[in-house]
């Protein structure tokens, strides 16, 4: 079951989920609303704002794999649609899934499904109107309501951001580059207290994040957190996989199935 965690940095925070969540994305999430960036997402996750947005406010110098990281957080931000999935390593279970897509007004249209060991979440928005499900209650609200936020492909969800992959060269505290049979790993291992990392309960003791390319292409990436809680150690690993690029037809109504079950 996935385990909840955020990443703090300078005013923006994330949750992640072994990962870094909604972000949050991102998530990582900042439009998740708020309440939901409180929440388990990201982050698959994800948004939010990301602790990789440190490396775009100061001029950090890159660590081992940096360039490739930032040419594949580009490619990212510049889809027009795509489907990213988060998988918990231990368990094989996708546990956190985010979907969006650009309409021809270059509205965003998203949705998200996640939960915790502690909550469940999900959040559908068609651009102008945003319907939340989160541990057994629905909200609606709609452009125009106090705390609605229209993302656009210029001020976009934070989980359709760069920041969905963590870089931060200046948190970095080992940084390696291997070929793995023609696949470039590239794996960096994080100061917690410089990214701020904290867990839905117990404490954060380590955070590692790598990266899988083949040539330029980024394959995948995934997160470790390591945490000690009631003086046992824990450990979080998730995979996330960005899929669909470009290529999603429709934006799925996650949402509806908890409105269904509740007529």
């Amino acid at each position: 079951m996935t385990a909840a965690f955020r990443l703090n940095v300078g005013s923006g925070s994330i949750l992640f989920t072994g990962r870094y969540r909604n972000r949050p994305a991102g998530s990582i999430l900042g439009s998740m609303n708020m309440k939901a960036v409180k929440k388990a997402f990201a982050a698959i996750t994800a948004a939010v704002c990301s602790a990789v947005l440190l490396c775009s406010c100061f001029a950090e110098k890159d660590v081992e794999g940096g360039e490739l990281i930032k040419k594949a957080r580009k490619a990212y931000k510049e889809l027009d649609s795509a489907k990213v999935v988060m998988t918990n390593m231990n368990t094989g279970e996708v546990e956190q899934e985010f979907t969006f897509k650009y309409d021809e007004k270059d509205i965003l249209l998203f949705s998200y499904k996640g939960r915790s060991e502690k909550s469940e979440y999900a959040q559908y928005s068609n651009g102008m109107e945003l319907f939340t499900y989160e541990n057994g209650e629905l909200t609606y609200q709609q452009k125009g309501d106090k705390g609605f936020v229209l993302y656009t492909r210029a001020t976009t969800h934070p989980q359709a951001d760069e920041g969905l992959l963590i870089y931060s060269p200046g948190a970095v505290t080992d940084a390696v580059s291997t070929d793995e049979g023609g696949i470039t790993h590239i794996s960096h291992k994080y100061d917690v207290k410089m990214i701020g990392a904290e867990a839905e309960s117990g404490k954060v003791t380590a955070f590692s994040a790598d990266y899988y390319f083949k040539g330029e292409e980024l394959l995948y990436f995934s997160e470790t957190t390591e945490v000690e809680e009631n003086g046992e150690a824990k450990k979080y690993a998730y995979k996330v996989e960005i899929t669909e690029k470009n290529s999603v037809d429709k934006v799925p109504n996650t949402v509806k199935p908890y409105q269904e079950a509740q007529k």
